[in-house]
């Protein structure tokens, strides 16, 4: 079975770390940055389950994060690669996940 990939966004806001599901617009939060994500990851779990125990999962349409949050994302990711790239020889290295869009 296939995995669901859902992407997180995790900030220090007044002494906590604030998690976002960017996909569902879900939250949660921690003391350190493991106790959110793990508190993040629950909190998908319970939305994702009422979805399905509720039948409407057929209906289900995701309710993304607003794009200020997905545009932190992108930028804290595009840090991320260029520190990997400048160590890597990226032909042996590269593989590519791509997303088909179908425009309906």
């Amino acid at each position: 079975m296939n995995k669901l990939v859902l992407h997180g966004l995790i900030e220090k806001e007044n002494g906590l770390y604030s998690a976002l599901c960017l996909e569902l617009d879900v939250a949660s939060q921690g003391k350190t940055i493991v106790e959110a994500k793990r508190n993040l990851q629950e909190a998908v779990e319970i939305y994702l389950e009422d979805v399905i125990d509720s039948k409407e999962a057929k209906d289900f349409i995701p309710r993304p994060a607003p794009r200020s949050e997905w545009l932190k994302f992108f930028k804290a990711e595009a840090k991320v690669l260029s520190k990997k790239l400048k160590n890597f020889r990226l032909h042996k290295h590269l593989k590519l996940q791509d997303v088909v869009y179908t425009g309906s």
